[in-house]
């Protein structure tokens, strides 16, 4: 032992001589000051949960984010309230009456939008379709358009049933148009005896298969009130949507989903799920924990010493941080997860190394005081290099672990100040003359692993294997950028978000390009245009449609093709018999054998099912007290939405030529700045919810424009900064520990030592994460810091212990010592701490648990196994 660690060992132990000579008297002062700093840590430690703020401002693509979002609208903070209806027609009425609902709550919303919406893109939205485009649209018309004729002459099901059979008896051949038809006059059969019908989509027939194939889905963008002050700061906003559409009957019994996701819903749900499955996850492993105490410890009371000590620390702790940074972020309040872990280490340390005197017979006094001589030394090294290891964090750019550091560092020296001051006091108070210490015989619970101590070469040589291994699979470690795949996958905003994410059209990660002036954004993106990673790349210029006048004339045709005037009804209904006889007539013709032998396809099939359910429709209706409401039910599911659907249509073959001075305010403020900057944004062509597409994406943008900001590039760049404040932190932290261990043992070889379990559990555990295809993410990175702090106080401990022997040692090497117990235990509690998280349904925080687990048991065997043969070597040439 050097002068130093004496020394330090000496001054402990009169301390703790101080103290519990006057045990109530500190422990009633100790307990005043945590009352005090645990009502100043609840009424002033807040959580703030803008993941923006978990990056230091300095860092170039925060600051090109902050300007592009200067002048121009971003996604960061809006929810997309995504709507899945049955018709095109559905949906676009859903998202409109939501929209203006929401739009008209100024408390809970600033803006509310539905892009490609209103009556601009109403008029002129086909302008906007190339030539091609617009000519395969005319064909598709004049396919329905005798069909379409008919009906609005005599909109009635009569006529509609004898259109069908008249049609097929005519051409006798398969067309895409009756398919259709027939899937959706089954429905309307069904449907007819629905609580809430829904009316079938002429507008679909019209328009399915051509390039203006509608789409049953819209997706409104609201800018919410965020108070991010709150655990839950969308919580408010979300649920008003939610009420508002329910109130106006969007529901799926109605035929309509509202699902809210972005960014604040995704943190809302994520937040919610995270305290409930930690809650949980605690409650289970708090039983576990005192479990495992009272083996390593063997008294209840040392158990009860050890957790309260843990949570005066943990108090005490969690003031500094209320006073240090104010408000917890996403990834700092995890200080807590480490304090436990690390913060136990100190008692199991002190508590069995006293338990271990009590059993050779010292009296309980002398076994304190020796206990805290004996360990101090090593606690005071483990405190420091741990709270350097976090330290390391703080001059990072990740400011969220860079404060995760500064809180968790500091409360290493928490922890170490109450282990002698606090801790000796309750064993004084609580232990002393409590329990009966029989003498102990025998060998160590462990002493099975002294295998590995006793055959040291062949266990090194091992250990050299795996570390072969783990350096080919080490550099393979990724790191996954996509924070929705560490969410949980079975909640609304993942699932709503990931469907947007798998259509070019809709998703919300695009590249948002700054450019100078709107000639420069042209040229910009038609240069991005070329790249195969790209679908489009958007500028205000694109919202003026080129061609117009060979579009307006093709768009002549199509208006001219659908001008087709309205029959004159009398308004008179025909009787249900021979309503009833139309479609039992169709039915028939349907059901004839060799008609549909001689057509098996797809097309047939359509027919079986349109004459299986018209056959159903048909008993029942017969049977029907009410026939004519029935009738009438089909009827408007069938017809009553063919004139507003047409009408629709022949309003969007009127657009006028228009220019950029006609293009609505909020398009143009949207892309065209006041100081004349111009918007680009760029679309990817790939699905970015596939492992890698995202960086691929944003890669090949930046290769043409560095300065490429928006929610992609964001995401990437967050993670390259994450990773890289890690590998920043980690070596900085390795080294410090390094120096300082040197400086204190003077032994090069009993530093590396300590370090080389570290650095094998370290790469074991990467290696696994390989393996099993598991990347690091924005929460299991923090398993790094943890299993720094904890294999390094390990190594101490041990390396600490087998240079130090005892005459009382019991025999069987460092494996049989209470020490190899107290790291063996240690590492046990941190492990059932935290494995339960690895059956959370949030899947970052699952990995966390698994990740965690699996780490932690790698050290553990590296320090146990490992480290006594290295000791065993190094002491064979030590003392030859």
């Amino acid at each position: 032992m050097t002068p130093l660690e004496t020394r330090i060992g000496q001054a402990l132990r009169r301390w703790v001589d101080f103290t519990t000579r006057r045990p109530g008297t500190v422990a009633g002062l100790l307990g005043a000051v945590t009352l005090v700093l645990g009502v100043y840590a609840a009424t002033h430690l807040g959580i703030n949960t803008d993941y923006k703020l978990m990056m230091s401002e300095d860092v170039p693509f925060r600051r090109t984010w902050e300007d592009f979002a200067r002048h121009f609208p971003t996604l960061d903070d809006s929810l997309l309230i995504v709507i899945d209806a049955q018709t095109p027609e559905q949906a676009r009425e859903a998202a409109d009456t939501l929209a203006a609902r929401l739009d008209a709550d100024r408390v809970q919303f600033r803006e509310v939008v539905v892009p490609g919406a209103g009556s601009f893109f109403e008029r002129n939205g086909l302008l906007y379709r190339s030539p091609e485009e617009l000519e395969g649209l005319v064909d598709r018309v004049a396919e329905v358009q005798p069909i379409l004729a008919e009906l609005t002459r005599d909109p009635s099901i009569s006529n509609l049933a004898r259109i069908v059979r008249l049609g097929l008896e005519q051409e006798n051949s398969e067309t895409r148009d009756w398919a259709a038809i027939f899937d959706r006059i089954g429905h309307a059969t069904v449907a007819a005896y629905e609580e809430h019908p829904v009316r079938v989509s002429w507008e679909d027939v019209v328009l399915m298969g051509s390039a203006l194939d509608p789409d049953p889905r819209r997706v409104i963008v609201a800018e919410p009130v965020l108070d991010y002050e709150k655990v839950f700061a969308a919580a408010e906003p979300v649920e008003a949507i939610r009420a508002a559409a329910v109130e106006e009957g969007l529901t799926p019994e109605r035929g309509v989903s509202v699902r809210v996701t972005g960014n604040p819903a995704l943190s809302y749900e994520e937040m919610s799920n995270l305290i409930w499955d930690v809650l949980v996850a605690g409650s289970f492993s708090i039983v576990f924990i005192a479990g495992l105490l009272y083996a390593s410890l063997r008294s209840w009371r040392l158990v009860f010493a050890s957790i309260t000590n843990l949570v005066v620390g943990l108090i005490w702790t969690a003031a500094f941080a209320a006073v240090a940074v104010g408000r917890l972020n996403l990834v700092s309040i995890a200080f807590a997860v480490l304090f436990v872990g690390l913060g136990i280490d100190f008692a199991i340390h002190t508590a069995v190394h006293y338990e271990e005197l009590r059993r050779r017979g010292l009296a309980h006094r002398e076994a304190l005081g020796s206990s805290l001589e004996g360990v101090g030394a090593a606690l005071t090294i483990c405190t420091v290099t741990t709270a350097i290891g976090f330290f390391a964090f703080a001059p990072t750019q990740f400011r969220g672990v860079a404060e995760l550091g500064l809180i968790a560092g500091v409360g290493m020296f928490v922890i170490f100040f109450l282990t002698v001051t606090l801790f000796p006091t309750l064993i004084e108070l609580w232990v002393r003359g409590k329990d009966d210490w029989p003498r102990e015989e025998g060998r160590s619970g462990l002493a099975v692993l002294g295998v590995a101590e006793r055959r040291p070469v062949p266990t090194l040589g091992v250990a050299l294997l795996l570390l072969a291994g783990c350096v080919w699979l080490v550099p393979q470690v990724s790191f996954q950028s996509n924070v929705v795949k560490m969410r949980d996958p079975g909640t609304e905003s993942v699932q709503a978000f990931e469907d947007l994410l798998a259509r070019a059209q809709t998703t919300p990660w695009q590249v948002d390009l700054l450019a100078p002036d709107l000639d420069a954004a042209q040229a910009l993106s038609a240069r991005l245009r070329e790249l195969p990673e790209v679908d489009r790349a958007v500028t205000l210029a694109d919202y003026i449609p080129a061609d117009q006048e060979e579009k307006l004339a093709i768009i002549e045709d199509l208006a001219y093709m659908l001008d087709v005037p309205a029959g004159e009804s009398s308004g008179e209904r025909l009787p249900a018999e021979e309503q009833i006889a139309a479609l039992r007539e169709l039915h028939d013709f349907l059901g004839r054998r060799e008609w549909l032998e001689s057509s098996p396809s797809p097309f047939a099939a359509s027919a079986v099912r349109l004459r299986d359910r018209l056959a159903e429709f048909l008993v029942r209706v017969e049977s029907d007290p009410e026939q004519e409401a029935a009738l009438k039910s089909l009827e408007e599911i069938l017809l009553g939405g063919l004139p507003a659907q047409l009408e629709r249509l022949r309003q969007a073959t009127r657009p006028q030529p228009f220019g950029r001075e006609d293009l609505p305010a909020e398009i143009t403020r949207r892309m065209l700045a006041e100081d004349g900057s111009a918007r680009v944004q760029v679309f990817p062509s790939a699905n970015l919810s596939e492992p890698g597409s995202l960086e691929i994406f944003v890669d090949a943008v930046q290769r043409i424009s560095p300065e490429a900001t928006g929610l992609a590039a964001h995401i990437v760049e967050f993670s390259r900064a994450t990773s890289s404040s890690l590998r920043q932190a980690l070596s900085i932290s390795l080294g410090l520990v390094t120096l300082l261990l040197l400086a204190l043992w003077r032994r090069p070889l009993e530093v590396g030592l300590a370090l080389a379990p570290l650095c094998l559990g370290a790469a074991l555990t990467c290696s696994f994460m390989v393996l099993v295809g598991m990347p690091f993410n924005f929460s299991n990175v923090i398993v790094i810091p943890l299993l720094l702090g904890m294999g390094v106080d390990s190594g101490i401990h041990l390396v600490h212990r087998s240079l130090h022997r005892h005459a009382e040692d019991p025999p069987g090497g460092l494996a049989a010592t209470h020490t190899a117990r107290a790291v063996f235990y240690s590492a046990l509690t941190t492990v059932t701490s935290f494995g339960s998280l690895a059956f959370s349904s949030h899947r970052g925080l699952s990995d966390l648990g698994v990740l965690l687990v699996v780490g932690m048991l790698l050290t553990l065997a590296c320090n146990l196994l490992v480290l006594p043969a290295l000791i065993r070597l190094y002491l064979r040439r030590r003392h030859p």
